[in-house]
């Protein structure tokens, strides 16, 4: 490459770059602008963060004493709520130098304010330890969601102010008065802004780890993770997560598919602020499992607490056996790794100012702590070791066995490297290589036969895509021992292929020869098991790889379907349903008519195609209504009671049940807090129900919560009267946010939401009228086709009713069956393919998983799929 010389380049003119061109971003214009500095970035992870900043402030008030029962909601509209039982954040002005800031609530300053909170850990703060370092977290939530509410209640009243993106829409104000009186809490309910992030949709299986994690790691906190998307026997999906063992459960959880060589073994210690607790156990696996946390973060690269773990084991398990004499002049000494293998262990420390070495927060740096972890391990253990003398001989004995299949395994390394394997100057003879030497654009697939591998090879860029073919299924490494592994041929060719090495000993992934590691399969059952078992040859011996997300799964279509001239390959059923609408709106038109069947306006092309996407959102949430118990054309019709006289939908329903004279059973609707309150105060009626400030049984699912026996309570002693027999059953209508942006999206094209529900009528003399609605098309056999459909709710399946006509599908199952060409058009062409990234996000639910899954344990993995039988979708039979 020649080099550039600046005289080469022509100065950019002054007027490009002057006084006008430096910004300065503050607040919400610098978070939302640059959210990867904040959050990590935009992607899955990065959204999830965002209930995590919020859940840690819970979590917090519970570690500080105040408050058991945590409440995580993801409700209709894309939202989650998180509602705990702490002090509240305050909410009174705060009196401050800067003017921008003083007499402003300081729940408004918390929200709105980088770096502002009560977790700086200085004396005489409100919080001893605290995963939150920053003050970033809560106000970050706020800048990136399009909406943010908080509710506190605090001093016997019920507080509440509303942001979008960051901005405040509704100052704080006072609803009216807490139920109890006594009440504290805070509820935080968001939505994520789909401007900021490209996919929005919050996960239940990611957020239930992180729940059962901190459940494990704060004992005796309840923590309720409610769905309502996701229903099951008629209602919202829920897990509730107590563990009163703490640690000891965790361990136990992760011992699912393994069986125990020893006793579990538990220590805490206290130190001040400082404490220390580990939980540990031994299996007789070959891997180890070792978790480590600090102030409740997962510290996915250890420290120096996980430091200190592992120097006590290692000091104290070699001193006891040479003391004892079971380490013989003829044995190896035990390394670290030799006394850890088929060790599970998890140590957490809360100390009130942690420092880690990123914003993720991946590795603990605290020096002293690793002297407090390894002479409170080191106490415990020495203690326990002598108590029990027969688990302590097993334990060092398997130390012992390790250190001699190190040994042979050694050896059989160096067999390997004598033919090549651990050399990276010599491939193996079935790899097809790649021309580029550049690691980041170069990538390997790792290819299910020959058959397949012969397709790849000749469909691939081979300027950057290597093609390593495996035949038939490679070793379940779960169950062996390096030695082992090392002596089976296909695991050496991959071993070789990669470069890299394998286990903590030989891995350096400098000499990683592909950035990118794309295991490619079959969609059937034999491709998903050897998909499995690289995973796990993965997981168990390449981990880093894992880590540092070099690691994808390709995604081969599932059909290729065909109608006429036009073809297309599918992927899933998701994108089925897509490809159906996009051939039945080709070449149609929407043709509206008025009441007298005059026509008043066609939709095609671009606005048609809004139309259909407008209307299977709106399906969408109608279906939510319904599930309610409500039906959507009742929901319509309260628009005409609303208060303002603005048309819009109530945003609360209660149901009251009873037989008390003047209480007013029935549905009721209300479109704000304070108008339920208000009716509430009229009738001397309130509801107390976990996880809410006011008469709230939950966000959205409807809970039913007895009002108490006839008593007094309330601020005064006769603000409200409870009565004994009567219940209110809330629901907060989440969905209806979205409902009106939909309402209008679809007024705009000249349809309105009154027509959802038509019915196709009859004349006096029995005959059908005219629908409202035409659709307008030609038939696959070239034929003018017209198709009457009653109300906007049957448009959208009009049209995939059309796209389905004519059609041929051919369903693939193995990638043999394509030809070169398709193999690339659909699964290796950067433009075109879909490649999951494998994470190492879930650590410790993958741990037990691949335990259940490809472990010795029969009974676990039979449970295991006999609960999960029915949550399968594509059954290969």
């Amino acid at each position: 490459m020649d080099d550039v010389t600046a005289t080469s380049i022509p100065p950019a003119p002054a007027a490009l770059y002057g006084e006008d061109q430096i910004q300065v971003l503050e607040g919400v214009e610098a978070v939302r602008k640059r959210p990867g500095m904040y959050i990590g970035g935009t992607g899955v992870n990065a959204l999830h963060h965002l209930v995590y900043e919020v859940l840690d402030n819970s979590i917090d008030e519970a570690m500080a004493g105040y408050g058991k029962t945590i409440t995580v909601e993801m409700l209709a509209d894309g939202s989650c709520s998180i509602t705990d039982e702490g002090r509240g954040i305050p909410v009174g002005p705060k009196k401050d130098p800067n003017p921008a800031i003083d007499g402003k609530s300081a729940i408004e300053i918390a929200l709105t304010v980088l770096h502002a909170g009560g977790k700086f850990g200085q004396e005489g703060s409100a919080y001893k330890v605290s995963g939150g370092l920053h003050g970033v977290g809560v106000s970050c939530v706020n800048f990136l969601s399009e909406y943010l509410d908080a509710e506190v209640s605090r001093d016997g009243k019920l507080h509440r102010i509303e942001f979008e993106r960051g901005k405040t829409v509704k100052p704080l104000h006072v609803i009216g008065p807490a139920h109890p009186p006594t009440r504290t809490g805070t509820k935080i309910t968001f939505k994520p802004d789909a401007q900021i992030f490209p996919d929005a949709e919050l996960r239940y299986d990611i957020l239930v780890a992180r729940m059962r994690e901190l459940s494990f790691l704060n004992s005796g906190i309840t923590i309720k993770l409610t769905d309502e998307r996701i229903i099951e026997n008629g209602q919202p999906k829920t897990d509730v997560f107590k563990a009163e063992k703490g640690l000891a459960e965790y361990v136990q959880f992760l011992m699912i598919g393994k069986s125990a060589v020893s006793p579990e073994v538990y220590l805490k210690r206290v130190d001040g602020d400082n404490v220390c607790e580990v939980a540990f156990q031994y299996n007789d696996g070959y891997n180890e499992t070792l978790l480590s946390f600090a102030n409740n973060i997962n510290n996915v690269d250890g420290g120096t607490h996980a430091q200190g773990f592992k120097v006590a084991l290692t000091r104290i398990l070699n001193g006891y056996a040479r003391k004892k004499g079971i380490i013989k002049e003829k044995d190896p000494t035990p390394t670290g790794e030799d006394l850890r293998e088929g060790l599970i262990a998890i140590v957490s420390v809360q100390l009130r100012n942690p420092t880690f070495n990123n914003q993720p927060k991946e590795r603990l740096l605290n020096e002293e702590v690793e002297s407090f972890v390894s002479q409170a391990v080191g106490d415990a253990l020495e203690s326990w070791l002598e108590e029990h003398p027969a688990d302590a001989k097993r334990l060092c004995m398997k130390g012992i066995n390790a250190a001699q299949a190190r040994e042979a395994a050694r050896k059989a390394r160096e067999l390997t490297r004598r033919k090549g394997a651990f050399d990276s100057g010599g491939l193996p003879g079935k790899l097809y290589d790649c021309t580029s030497k550049n690691v980041e654009e170069s990538e390997i697939y790792l290819v299910e036969g020959d058959s397949a591998g012969g397709s790849a090879k000749g469909g691939r860029d081979h300027r950057t895509q290597a093609i390593l073919p495996l035949k038939g299924k490679i070793l379940n490494v779960e169950k062996a021992r390096l030695d082992k592994i090392l002596g089976f041929e296909e695991i050496r060719s991959l071993i070789q292929a990669l470069a890299c090495g394998i286990g903590e000993e030989d891995f350096d992934i400098s000499k990683l020869r592909y950035g990118k590691v794309i295991i490619m399969t079959d969609a059937d059952v034999d491709g998903s098991h050897i998909r499995t078992l690289l995973l796990t040859f993965f997981f168990r011996q390449m981990k880093e790889l894992i880590k540092q997300n070099r690691i994808y799964i390709a995604q081969p279509p599932l059909y290729l379907i065909s109608r006429g001239k036009k073809s297309e390959y599918v992927l899933n059923e998701k994108r089925m349903r897509t490809v159906l609408s996009e051939l039945g709106l080709s070449g149609t038109t929407l043709v509206l008519r008025d009441d007298d069947a005059n026509e008043v306006r066609r939709l095609t092309g671009d606005d048609l195609k809004r139309a259909f996407d407008l209307l299977e959102q709106l399906n969408d949430y109608v279906a939510i209504v319904r599930r309610r118990g409500i039906t959507f054309e009742d929901l319509l019709s309260q628009r005409a009671k609303d208060p303002q006289a603005a048309g819009r939908l109530p945003r609360i329903r209660i149901r009251i049940a009873g037989d008390v004279p003047n209480i007013p059973v029935g549905e009721h609707y209300f479109w704000s807090p304070e108008e339920e309150e208000a009716f509430l105060t009229k009738h001397k009626l309130f509801a107390e129900a976990p996880g809410n400030g006011h008469a709230t049984g939950g966000n959205g699912a409807a809970i039913t919560t007895p009002l108490p026996a006839t008593g007094t309570t309330g601020t005064n002693a006769d603000d409200r009267v409870g009565r004994r027999g009567v219940s209110i059953t809330r629901s907060e209508l989440h969905e209806v946010k979205e409902l009106e942006k939909l309402f209008v999206e679809i007024g705009k094209l000249g349809l309105s939401v009154d027509d959802y529900s038509l019915k196709q009528e009859q004349s006096a003399s029995g005959e059908t009228m005219p629908t409202k609605f035409v659709l307008e098309n030609t038939s696959s056999k070239g034929e003018a086709r017209v198709t009457a459909v009653a109300n906007l709710a049957g448009i959208s399946e009009a049209i995939l009713g059309t796209g389905k006509e004519g059609m041929e599908i051919k369903r693939f199952k193995g990638l043999g069956e394509m030809d070169a060409d398709q193999l690339w058009d659909t699964t290796m062409n950067p433009a075109n393919r879909v490649l999951l990234r494998v994470t190492w996000d879930a650590a410790s639910e993958a741990e037990q998983l691949f335990s259940i899954l490809m472990g010795e344990e029969v009974e676990p993995r039979r449970k295991y799929i006999e609960d999960h039988a029915l949550e399968v979708k594509n059954l290969d039979v």
